[in-house]
């Protein structure tokens, strides 16, 4: 029986685990404690925090596994590819991982590649931070160095901001590094890609749309349409430069989620961030497979327990689209009245909700970041207008009404 060890239990290792059940693997989870669901799933678990790499290597050479995974956290893919490079396990290697979760060393590995990227530096203090924003100019954008979900990014339109900004912004980074970068008008767009052999095929092209929230980032709606519907002239350049980034950075095997931003005034695609592991919100286990018609889960998890490799046909692509649309709340509160939760089932076009952390009695927040949505509802159609269609279905359907001590106040789309 082949032996794999899986970092993290949220949410987001799900379907790996699952997978491996299936297989009839022995499936080992390491995470911090906590109410994980994949607790649930493993035959064995240590409570370790996945970023401490050599306490997860001599568990690994003790379990004597066969393989490791993580998916849709950036957090745990350094450890993985070390643990794999000093087992020598199939692992994508230890240096090319951190250029893809260090955002510093990452846009090192853009500009080298000919990627747009904006004017950047990094600062580990707030005058040091001054310094380099003097050079980069204002506005300008301010974000961890080593995390995820849209934690600490700000926007930063004096040196005032900065100042009351810096260190809440630093407290994300595990390194204690903030990157500092001037800001680009323009679109956002994500791209979901999969390597196998160092060949690289994109498999869809996001668009998000944000919460209306002063200086912060939060996606509400994320719509992925599959790469081979893309055929305007910006959506090629954005293609065009994610394959170009992916191929540059020598990534053998695994999934990429990126983000880059369109400027119409200099005709360039700049670089956000990208990532070696799949999309959370259920883009590598669901909404990448609606688009494309290629899931990317199980070939991946094959090839790296077994080594059987399977690579993406563009050609042999679907011609869909998916999305998520999430809500949040405009203050803090208390569920008191959720009207049309049942039939957004019944909506055509509605693939699957998960609204399960919403419910009478529930306290909610206003959200700081990605992670403050509440509830995501999945929806695959045909074409971008039935997906634009079917999402003010939803919207229709759903009325959620939260106690505040400003009154009573409805969910936000």
């Amino acid at each position: 029986m082949k032996k794999v060890m899986i970092l993290g239990a949220g949410s987001g290792q799900v379907p790996f685990l699952k997978i491996c059940r299936s297989k009839g693997y022995e499936v080992i989870v390491v995470s911090v404690p906590g109410d994980y669901p994949g607790f649930k799933l493993a035959d064995k678990f240590y409570f370790v925090d996945t970023r401490d790499k050599d306490t997860i290597l001599k568990i690994a050479r003790d379990e004597k596994i066969d393989a490791i995974l993580t998916d849709q956290t950036d957090v745990s893919v350094p450890t993985v590819a070390f643990v794999a490079e000093k087992m020598d396990l199939r692992g994508i290697g230890y240096e090319t991982a951190l250029k893809f979760t260090d955002k510093y060393l990452m846009r090192k590995a853009a500009k080298e590649a000919g990627v747009g990227v904006p004017a950047f530096d990094r600062a580990f203090n707030v005058a040091e931070a001054v310094d380099i924003a003097e050079k980069i100019g204002y506005p300008l954008i301010i974000k961890p160095v080593d995390s995820s979900g849209s934690r600490g990014v700000r926007r930063i339109d004096s040196p005032e901001d900065l100042k009351k900004e810096f260190d809440a912004t630093k407290h994300y980074s595990l390194s204690g590094t903030v990157i500092l970068e001037g800001f680009i008008e323009g679109k956002e767009y994500l791209v979901d890609g999969y390597a196998m052999d160092y060949e690289y095929c994109n498999l869809d092209l996001g668009i998000k749309e944000q919460f209306n929230l002063p200086g912060m980032y939060m996606s509400k709606m994320c719509m992925f349409s599959s790469a081979k519907r893309i055929k305007d002239r910006v959506g090629q350049m954005v293609l065009e430069a994610n394959k170009k980034l992916a191929t540059s950075m020598r990534l053998p095997f695994g999934i990429t989620h990126a983000e880059y931003r369109y400027n119409k005034a200099e005709d360039k695609v700049y670089l956000i961030e990208i990532a070696a592991r799949g999309g959370g919100d259920y883009i590598s286990s669901d909404l990448t497979a609606l688009a494309s018609g290629f899931s990317t889960n199980e070939p991946l998890v094959d090839y790296i327990v077994n080594g059987n490799i399977h690579k993406a046909n563009f050609d042999k692509l679907d011609d869909k689209v998916a999305a998520w649309l999430g809500v949040a709340f405009p203050a803090d509160g208390i569920v008191r009245y959720i009207k049309g939760l049942e039939n957004l089932q019944h909506i055509h076009g509605v693939y699957r909700h998960h609204m399960d952390n919403i419910f009478i009695g529930k306290k909610v927040h206003p959200p700081t970041d990605d992670t403050g949505r509440y509830g995501l509802i999945l929806i695959h159609a045909d074409t971008e207008d039935e997906c634009y269609k079917i999402i003010g279905k939803a919207k229709n359907t759903l009325d959620i009404e939260i106690e505040t001590a400003d009154g009573i106040k409805k969910q936000i789309w």
